[in-house]
């Protein structure tokens, strides 16, 4: 039955995709649009299987994830921490929620020249650009679910000689674990954003700078096909955190 609903789901999830591609094939080839900024879909399909076939795009995607994902886990994982351990202890959320506050309203962009002064044009400036990004995301999600954690089971936890670290693995982790995921897949997609934007402006590879330099020579069914590898790069990482979830919380599968 699960299955079946799964099943359901998905296709319905295809119909308004499926639809608006149509409609923009359709579009281009009666000229409703402008071919020039709006190429058919079945040309920018051509356009990225030719750049996947001579390696380009492929290559670029790589480069991309790879600064991505070790951008991610270099946020994520401090972000983890600093969030149970500010749901756990007063002085601990005392001392970072304040600054975390207010440097998680900075916007993203206005730190990149800085950062560019400080490790230069590097991707350490990229990673850190990411890592920055998620670290507050999951900083708060982790302490929002150490709040949602019903204190009675910490009680009881307590009142059968459980400490301080048992308490946190045992009753606290878990717990706060929904919280944690929703705010991991919601630092993915921003760290995709971040790493493409970063990539517009301070790269010579990756897909970001891919997109922006098919612009800049109005090369727009290259532009499109960076953006269609930029697409299918965000659906493989959401799907492989909704599969982690899957795995780690046996208990929300029913």
């Amino acid at each position: 039955m699960k299955a079946k609903r799964l099943a359901r789901g998905t296709l319905l999830g295809l119909v308004l995709p499926v639809f608006l591609v149509a409609w923009w094939q359709v579009a281009a080839d009666r000229e409703w649009i402008s071919p020039l900024f709006y190429p058919s879909p079945s040309d920018v399909l051509e356009r990225t299987w030719d750049q996947v076939l001579n390696g380009s795009l492929v290559d670029d995607t790589r480069i991309t994830a790879y600064r991505l994902l070790l951008g991610f886990v270099f946020g994520a994982a401090p972000g983890l921490v600093a969030g149970l351990a500010s749901g756990v202890s007063r002085v601990v959320r005392e001392l970072l929620y304040p600054l975390a506050t207010a440097l998680y309203m900075v916007p993203r962009i206005a730190l990149l020249p800085l950062v560019l002064v400080a490790l230069s044009l590097t991707d350490t400036a990229r990673v850190f650009m990411v890592a920055f990004s998620v670290f507050f995301i999951v900083y708060f999600s982790a302490l929002s679910g150490v709040e949602q954690v019903d204190r009675t089971h910490i009680d009881t936890a307590r009142a059968f000689g459980a400490g301080r670290t048992r308490v946190a693995i045992s009753v606290l982790l878990p717990g706060a674990a929904p919280a944690v995921f929703s705010g991991l897949r919601v630092a993915m997609g921003f760290a995709l954003i971040v790493i493409v934007g970063t990539e517009f402006l301070a790269a010579n590879d990756g897909l970001g700078a891919r997109i922006w330099k098919s612009y800049q020579i109005f090369d727009f069914v290259s532009m499109y096909a960076g953006i269609v590898a930029v697409t299918l790069l965000g659906v493989a990482l959401a799907w492989v955190l909704l599969v982690a979830e899957w795995l780690a919380l046996p208990w929300r599968r029913h």
